[in-house]
This record gives structure tokens, sequence and C-alpha cells, in this order.
């Protein structure tokens, strides 16, 4: 049987994979993990055929049971070594952006997913964030607090998607 973190893991990439199908957008995950788990990429219509754009989103999943809400933000405890990857990937200004994108989950595994005969509940929501800042010297984690009206969805991240295109992420 697989650990929890792995479980946890194999629901956040199903979260996304849902999540980006339903926006219509072509979804890759990485074979190896170097930094960057998986891209976004915008598919179009040219002569009849669906091409990708050549617009794509990169992120970094997370899955956790860690985190808090307060009225405004999740708080989330991220491993330096991330955030300092995510804010060097932000500091150059020609790389396709790669965000953070944390799935959080109820403290009980049993309750992750719920399978019946009418629908597959994943429960726990994903948030996005990209970060910007200056580089951690902290050795384990930094604090992040992320708006939690930043859910992932396929409105937010067609959003995301446009925000690449403008080069608008004000």
């Amino acid at each position: 049987m697989l650990t929890d973190q792995h479980i946890a893991e194999a629901l956040s990439r199903a979260y996304v994979r849902a999540i980006a199908g339903r926006a219509g957008l072509n979804l890759a995950i990485r074979e190896y993990d170097y930094g960057v788990d998986g891209s976004f990429d915008e598919v179009a219509v040219r002569q009849n055929r669906r091409v990708e754009s050549g617009f794509s989103l990169s992120f970094q999943l997370k899955a956790s049971t860690q985190w808090q809400l307060d009225s405004t933000h999740v708080i989330y405890d991220l491993e330096v070594k991330t955030y300092n990857d995510l804010i060097l990937r932000r500091s150059m200004r020609a790389a396709i952006p790669c965000i953070l994108i944390l799935l959080a989950l109820p403290p009980d595994p049993t309750q992750w997913l719920i399978c019946e005969e009418s629908e597959l509940r994943l429960q726990g929501t994903c948030y996005w964030e990209y970060l910007g800042g200056n580089l951690s010297e902290n050795r384990q984690s930094v604090r992040i607090r992320i708006a939690r009206s930043q859910r992932l969805n396929p409105e937010s991240l067609l959003t995301l998607i446009e925000n690449v295109k403008t080069g608008d992420w004000s």
C-alpha cells in the first residue's frame, strides 16, 4: 500500500488533471522532478487543427494536511529549497512562469476521496501562488500566506494563462 504522502501526491495530480481538462488546457506531468512538477499548455485552433499555442504555465505541486486558514489566507510552511527554487525562477524574466499549487487536504486520510454511486468527490482545495520576493536563509521552511481567493479552478487557471500571455502578474 502507498504511503499517505504518495496517496496525497496522486490525488493532487488528479485534481490538477481534472481542472486542466475542464479548462481545455493540455497538461504535462514531468517524469522527473527538478523543481517543476508539470505544465499547463494552451491549445489553439489554427486552420481547423488544434495545436499548442506556445503559452505555457509551469507548476510545483504540493499536497498537505499541515496548513491553517485565517479569514483571508491559507497558511503553509513550504520547504525552503522549494521556496528558493520558485523565487529564483521568477527572477529570470524570460523563463516560463512557475506557480506553486497547494492541495490543502483534510487531516483524516479517510476523508480525502469519497466514492459514491453518483459522484466521485475529492475533499480539499488547491490554491495557487506566484511567489516573489527575496531568497530565504531559513534552514527548514518558509511560512507563506496564499490568499483564499486564489483557488485553482478552471476559470482561475484560464486567467493565469492570460497572465502568461500578457506578462501581467500584478
